[in-house]
């Protein structure tokens, strides 16, 4: 799970200076190396979540994220060396102990919508913009330290999908643990959830892929089993939409990794970050039931990543990723 990270301190805007990363380009013959699009200062791990890539109509190419503990959403111009970074959106957040705060962010026809804690620690669901007031769509109750999940994805029928972690007050009501569920963005507060897939412990890195055929989700799983406190629980991998639960999931080999965020790769591949190894890595889907991909299998490592990921449509790649001067913005051209 997600450690507690110190405020964002000063945002410096490198444009594109190449430095010499860990990692290949996504192919394997490709060369290029990941650069730097900018520096977040003091930032620590997991202050900078909730990447998205923007095509617009006129050409333009932005990438957004949110900052986690102050509440807040910025815009970059990507092909602008000289652009400045844009305050977006922000909203009031709760941070006291771990997790809380700005989480996750998604668009759908054009709208923004957020997960995040409020200043009394509930985990809420919500229509933001540039000035009005949010527009709540769904609550989760109050959230615990830690293990709240609140990424935020779309699926192929303009419904948002949130991951839900096990410590919040949707848990505590159910019993069912962590889920990954359906919201309607148009529904009101009080609106019953789809429910697609339950018993996550903490499932940041998740992803409906971009034809609407899947839902894959990597969940974090640190700490004691929650059906077995005399053991660690394991990271399970696998697909939410038709593996109902996620012990039916195959347990992820490797080391432990913290999966923080998932992306669908140029080749057609998946890529998942790592919070604990800071990488981002290509996986090869693999036939494990009757003609149905439900298995993933590592392949190489693609560039630094730590808590967020996003591509382009010409498969430019954007990640939040620890280097050597702190938290940053890289970017991998194809």
């Amino acid at each position: 799970m997600l450690p507690t990270a110190s405020l964002h301190g000063r945002t410096t805007i490198v444009g594109l200076i190449a430095v010499a990363l860990l990692g290949t380009a996504c192919g394997g013959g490709d060369s290029s190396e990941p650069e730097v699009l900018a520096e977040f200062g003091q930032a620590q791990p997991g202050d900078t979540v909730g990447l998205i890539a923007v095509d617009a109509a006129d050409g333009t190419r932005t990438v957004e994220w949110a900052s986690r503990r102050d509440g807040t959403i910025h815009r970059l111009d990507i092909d602008d060396s000289g652009s400045e970074i844009e305050t977006v959106a922000t909203v009031d957040v709760g941070i006291d102990g771990e997790q809380r705060g700005l989480l996750g962010q998604v668009l759908i026809d054009g709208r923004r919508y957020a997960s995040w804690t409020t200043p009394d620690l509930e985990l809420i669901v919500g229509e933001i913009g540039p000035s009005a007031d949010p527009r709540i769509v769904w609550s989760a109750g109050e959230s615990g330290s830690g293990a709240i999940g609140g990424v935020l994805q779309r699926d192929d029928a303009s419904s948002i999908l949130i991951g839900l972690g096990r410590n919040t007050g949707w848990d505590t009501e159910t019993g069912i643990g962590g889920a990954i569920l359906r919201l309607d963005p148009d529904a009101m507060p009080d609106q019953a959830e789809g429910v697609v897939s339950t018993g996550y412990t903490n499932p940041w890195a998740f992803r409906a892929t971009d034809d609407g055929s899947a839902i894959w989700v990597a969940d974090n799983a640190a700490g004691p089993d929650p059906d077995d406190e005399s053991r660690d629980d394991v990271e399970r991998i696998g697909r939410a939409d038709i593996e109902p639960d996620r012990n039916e999931m195959d347990e992820i080999d490797e080391p432990a990794r913290a999966p923080s965020a998932m992306i669908e790769l140029p080749d057609g591949r998946l890529g998942i970050c790592g919070f604990l190894d800071n990488e981002l890595r290509a996986y090869d889907t693999i036939d494990t039931d009757r003609g149905r991909d439900t298995g993933l299998e590592p392949a190489e490592i693609v560039m630094p990543c730590n808590t967020g990921a996003a591509v382009f449509d010409d498969g430019t790649i954007v990640t939040a990723a620890q280097t050597d001067v702190g938290e940053s913005l890289l970017i991998l051209h194809p």
